[in-house]
């Protein structure tokens, strides 16, 4: 099956697709850069808090985990296709929890990709702990690795360290970046089109 592009506007295409039968129409070594947002596991009938309600966690039947070996095999094949779609020199970077996070990263340590940093994105305005029997969940793990650790990646020092990043209390102006980030979960007016499940801030 070929995918092609749902939306197109000067340097930007969508496909709508599974990800690595969308990957396989793409040529080898193409791409310079993979952030990539896989299903948390989140959905296992728990229930937390939105707006001041209880509300259940389940996604849907995408999100919920399928055991520890086949979630490793679904990390795996998906992992293989970006490898081969990106180029020499590229990086890729992965959100999750620790639901799913750490299988990920070990398919990530089998097909020998090279570690760069992992990031704490830490939420202030995290949901609360419902059962208040664990401490409350206010962090997402993000991975950035590199193809292997010869690949000279892309990493633009003088704007992580200079810029305004007014979102991430942490960030102290003309200091370097740290593996730590204070940013809120998305606003009210970043849903311009409805709730998405795994909805990122739109800038930082």
């Amino acid at each position: 099956m070929v995918y092609h592009a749902y939306f197109s506007e000067k340097n930007i295409r969508l496909y709508k697709g599974d990800v690595v039968e969308t990957l396989n129409t793409f040529p080898d070594e193409c791409i310079d850069l993979i952030f990539a947002d896989p299903p948390y596991n989140l959905s296992n009938g728990g229930f937390t808090c939105h707006a001041g309600k209880r509300v259940s966690v389940n996604k849907g039947k995408w999100d919920k985990s399928s055991g520890i070996e086949e979630d490793f095999d679904f990390h795996y094949n998906w992992l293989k296709a970006c490898k081969r779609v990106l180029k020499p020199n590229g990086s890729l970077w992965v959100s999750g929890t620790y639901h799913s996070i750490y299988v990920c990263g070990f398919a990530l340590q089998k097909q020998g990709w090279h570690f760069i940093n992992d990031i704490c994105w830490f939420k202030p305005n995290a949901a609360p702990n419902l059962a208040c029997r664990m401490f409350t969940a206010s962090h997402e793990t993000l991975i950035w690795v590199r193809k292997n650790k010869k690949a000279k990646h892309t990493f633009n020092y003088d704007l992580v360290k200079n810029s305004d990043w007014n979102r991430d209390f942490i960030k102290k102006p003309n200091k370097q970046m740290r593996s730590v980030w204070a940013i809120t979960t998305p606003k009210n007016g970043e849903k311009k089109f409805g709730k998405h499940p795994t909805q990122k801030p739109i800038y930082c």
